[in-house]
């Protein structure tokens, strides 16, 4: 049976670290899904996300630590 969702309060001193956390998270879960129902293969997925990433507006050192990142997944 599932967890009941814990309710929580936004603090705003920690609002961006926690969109990061939360975008990270809803990446790994798509890839972990998407890896083990084999409906993209790996290299796929890495690929999609890179453009996802060059298409983006961040600048160029963190595209190229997105880019590591992407390559770890």
């Amino acid at each position: 049976m599932a967890n009941v969702i814990k309710e929580g309060k936004i603090t705003e001193s920690r609002l961006e670290e926690a969109l990061a956390a939360r975008d990270r998270l809803i990446i790994e879960l798509l890839v972990t899904i998407l890896d083990e129902k084999l409906v993209v293969e790996r290299p796929v997925l890495r690929e999609r996300l890179a453009n996802f990433v060059q298409l983006s507006s961040h600048d160029d050192e963190l595209k190229d630590t997105l880019y590591a990142l992407i390559q770890k997944l």
